[in-house]
């Protein structure tokens, strides 16, 4: 009976994959629904080295947009910015599934102002063209922060660790792993729970089909659209976090933000488990939204703001500069509905 049950799952999730995929948009662009089969080198001796690597690799294997070959190498390839007056510190920011190291435009230079060294790194499988993330394992991912680490150790006194979404889960399980290694976490809507419970069966179906979704390629900065075997590299990752969590709680600080309708995660599980596993009396939850909780780690933000046509917030709400040029309120990705402003948001499994 249960085996029945899921087939059936399965077979849902081939229909409604297939469904919303476009035959046409491949046929248009093959190049950029086909794999490389290649994924970026991650274990060169420094970060200079690493930058200068993936951009050749990038050269190779990026199929562009139109936006411009300098503008789109830029967005995509991974960067540092060296502080006028550094304070000894540093951070290392990982980005989310599909997207790269411009979701971290905003905050980097800021950090920097005040003396962090910061690095950003391009997670393997990203960059390049959406059919590539189907090269990477978890194994890549999880190698590849830890390298990451400890290129930015041979440069700073202490560290810090960043994330947005699934690189979330990539920083939390290192320090969990490693607590005496880093100073504590900033987390960008983390993604330790998806909202939708199909995203466990992700790594079933895609011994089925190959994709989530397939679109036109419009944003030059991320994929719009996502390979199956992406998904289930998030979902492991997701599952890797919780359980470590379940071991042991943190005890570093951390700073989580979270949307409360935020469309790809499940915010409430998320304050639970910062309720219950993130210890340090110094970490804080800055939640966006109108629900109230009681710890007193918590501070919350109304998004009811009509004077700014705002109505609610998303998954990418936390990142980015009301006058970003992509994601601010006259940045062409901006979604209007009548009179509502809403921050663009993903679809599907993305994040």
């Amino acid at each position: 009976m249960r085996y029945h049950k899921v087939i059936s799952v399965i077979v849902f999730i081939v229909a409604l994959v297939m469904g919303g995929c476009s035959n046409q948009i491949i046929q248009e662009e093959p190049e950029m629904y086909t794999s490389s089969g290649s994924i970026a080198p991650y274990t060169q001796s420094s970060f200079d080295q690493y930058i200068a690597e993936t951009r050749a690799w990038l050269d190779d294997t990026r199929v562009f947009h139109g936006a411009g070959y300098q503008v789109e190498m830029d967005v995509v390839s991974p960067y540092r910015i060296v502080p006028d007056q550094p304070n000894g510190e540093g951070i290392l920011f990982v980005h989310g599934l599909g997207d790269s190291p411009y979701s971290f435009v905003d905050i980097a230079p800021y950090l920097a102002k005040h003396g962090y060294l910061v690095h950003v790194m391009l997670l393997p499988g990203h960059g390049s063209r959406p059919a590539d993330l189907m090269n990477p394992t978890n194994e890549d991912w999880r190698l590849a922060v830890e390298h990451q680490v400890n290129l930015l150790r041979d440069d700073v006194d202490k560290i810090w660790l960043g994330g947005f979404s699934t690189g979330t889960n990539l920083v939390t399980e290192y320090a969990l792993a490693h607590p005496k290694a880093i100073q504590g976490l900033v987390l960008f809507s983390p993604a330790f729970a998806p909202k939708d419970p199909l995203v466990s069966m992700a790594s079933i179906a895609s011994h089925f089909v190959d994709w989530v979704n397939v679109e036109k390629e419009q944003n030059f900065t991320r994929y719009d659209s996502l390979a199956m075997h992406g998904a289930a590299l998030y979902h492991q990752t997701a599952v890797d976090v919780q359980n470590a969590l379940k071991d042991k709680p943190l005890q570093l600080p951390v700073l989580l933000l979270v949307t409360e309708t935020d469309e790809l995660i499940d915010a409430n599980v998320i304050y639970n488990l910062f309720n219950t596993r993130f210890l340090n009396e110094d970490s804080a939850l800055v939640w966006f939204g109108e629900q109230n909780y009681s710890d007193p780690r918590f501070v919350r933000f109304t998004m009811k703001l009509p004077d700014a046509n705002i109505q609610s917030g998303s998954h990418i709400s936390v990142l980015f500069r009301d006058d970003n040029l992509l994601y601010g309120r006259k940045g062409w990705s901006k979604r209007v509905d009548e009179t509502v402003w809403r921050f663009s948001g993903r679809r599907g499994l993305h994040g």
